[in-house]
């Protein structure tokens, strides 16, 4: 199965990632981060060694990046961690 976690190098997305390399090892986990201020590759390091870990930089808000994810990975699954931790970073401004 395609596991795409969107925000695995953040903190509880990389839990996951590692949660998910360790309980289903047939599985292939694609994590996709636009890697802004909550995301961390260093928290990715050991699952970068996995051949079953993908690591593709890109940002759930650009539809081009979504769509060619979603071309070349074909995702069974997808989970959802990719969010801004700061409320007033999540609200638009008018």
């Amino acid at each position: 199965m395609n596991i795409v976690v969107t925000g695995g190098a953040g903190f509880i997305g990389s839990n996951f990632v590692y949660y998910q390399l360790e309980k289903h090892p047939e599985d292939k986990i694609i994590c996709f981060d636009a890697l802004t201020y909550a995301g961390n590759m260093e928290t990715l390091a050991e699952a970068m060694e996995n051949p079953s870990f993908v690591f593709v930089k890109g940002d759930i808000a650009d539809q081009g990046d979504v769509e060619g994810l979603f071309s070349r990975y074909k995702p069974d699954v997808i989970v959802n961690f990719a969010a801004e931790s700061h409320v007033d970073l999540s609200l638009i401004h008018i």
